[in-house]
């Protein structure tokens, strides 16, 4: 399993004391401009954190940023999301080539309504900051010119969204979420079995939830 094997080199990565590359992955939002994705950019704004880290949507607002993103059947798509204000009718993200709508390159976090996108452990309202790592090549792979960040809320008003720490990881080669010493890392072991013991005890320690595909 593709989740176990991530676990055992990021314990491997502690133990052993062996350093991931040092230059970080995570999307620093200062570096991109957002566009208004399709036709569904109604109200509100996108706006990133000082340090970059963060994406906050407010309103109602579908955004994208503009990359290369090289989906390969190995790749995995971490990033920490919360909601708050009021619930929206759905929240999500996903891969796209161009400027319309395609669900099945659009995942479904969360929200009070259902739609055709690749549907992920639900969100719910009030979780708080939540820590996902979506198996992207499990569902499509190619390659994708548009991030997309989505809070629909066509009924709701005063609706909010934050994507915090967001990178597409090929594998582990250069994956900053994988590296051992940030706590937050969203990894877990799929089957504790010897050395995968400690790796489980180190992923308690984090205290955070993870939601996987």
């Amino acid at each position: 399993m593709k989740i176990f094997s991530k676990s055992f080199i990021a314990a491997m990565t502690l133990v052993c004391g062996i350093s991931s590359s040092a230059n970080a992955a995570f999307i620093n939002f200062n570096d991109y401009s957002t566009s208004d994705f399709a036709n569904q950019a109604i109200s509100g704004s996108a706006s990133p954190s000082s340090d970059g880290s963060t994406l906050t949507l407010t309103g109602n607002l579908w955004v994208s940023i503009s990359d290369l993103f090289a989906i390969t059947s190995d790749s995995t798509l971490y990033f920490t999301m919360e909601a708050s204000g009021n619930e929206a009718e759905w929240y999500g993200i996903g891969f796209e080539d161009d400027n319309s709508v395609t669900a099945s390159s659009l995942f479904q976090l969360g929200g009070n309504e259902g739609t055709n996108a690749n549907q992920i452990s639900t969100y719910n309202f009030g979780d708080g900051a939540v820590d996902f790592a979506i198996d992207v090549g499990t569902f499509f792979t190619g390659n994708f010119d548009k991030l997309v960040f989505i809070l629909d809320s066509d009924r709701t008003s005063g609706a909010s969204l934050s994507f915090s720490n967001v990178e597409v990881c090929n594998g582990a080669t250069d994956c900053e979420s994988l590296v051992a010493t940030n706590p937050s890392a969203p990894v877990s072991a799929n089957a504790p079995a010897a050395l995968g013991m400690f790796a489980m005890s180190l992923f308690l320690l984090a205290g955070r939830k993870r939601l996987k595909s």
